[in-house]
């Protein structure tokens, strides 16, 4: 059996940028009619949803268009359009990739990596979904005006670099706790 790494504070830093991504980012419900016409455009049934990137049952609805990349929005919102069925290993394996590259590439996970055979297949329908959508950016920083915006991503890097403070300082008291524990646990 695997033993767990411990959890460090550090390893949060992804989480606290995509709460700031998604706290900004406008929130829209999924619309039915749009699902249905993405739906339409991969050749899926609504009961019967398969991954959009490698045919195995989906259980997500993912980003095509990733939201975060680079620790900053991409410009690509949370919308029916913006969404496609996922199975758990291409959600994970994907991440803030741009989907074809992804698709295309070595990482562990993508279709490609793991032999999908109709890849070529699969990105021709997810072009399709973006040509009929014309799913571009938005401007975010400019929406909101660039004091505001630059006063928002210099808070979210002061809060990631407290969390590196915060992880130096508790592995001085685990190293120092530990020793103490040896120290008590070696007298008789």
């Amino acid at each position: 059996m695997r033993r767990s790494k411990p959890l460090k504070i550090t390893s949060r830093v992804s989480s606290v940028t995509n709460g700031f991504v998604q706290a900004i980012i406008p929130r829209t419900e999924p619309c039915p009619h749009v699902t249905r016409q993405v739906l339409d455009i991969l050749s899926m049934q609504p009961t019967d949803l398969e991954c959009a990137y490698c045919g195995q049952g989906a259980r997500h609805w993912d980003h095509l268009n990733p939201l975060v990349s680079q620790k900053r929005p991409t410009g690509y919102l949370n919308s029916a359009e913006n969404r496609v069925p996922a199975c758990d290993a291409c959600n994970t394996s994907k991440g803030g990739k741009p989907w074809k590259e992804w698709m295309l590439g070595p990482a562990k996970g993508s279709p490609t990596s793991r032999g999908v055979s109709d890849v070529e297949k699969r990105i021709a329908l997810l072009e399709k979904v973006e040509a009929k959508f014309r799913l571009q950016p938005v401007d975010l920083e400019n929406l909101a005006g660039a004091e505001i915006w630059r006063r928002y991503w210099d808070m979210r890097q002061e809060i990631e670099d407290r969390m590196f403070e915060a992880q130096r300082l508790a592995d001085e008291i685990n190293e120092c706790v530990t020793a103490r524990l040896v120290q008590r646990a070696s007298q008789p």
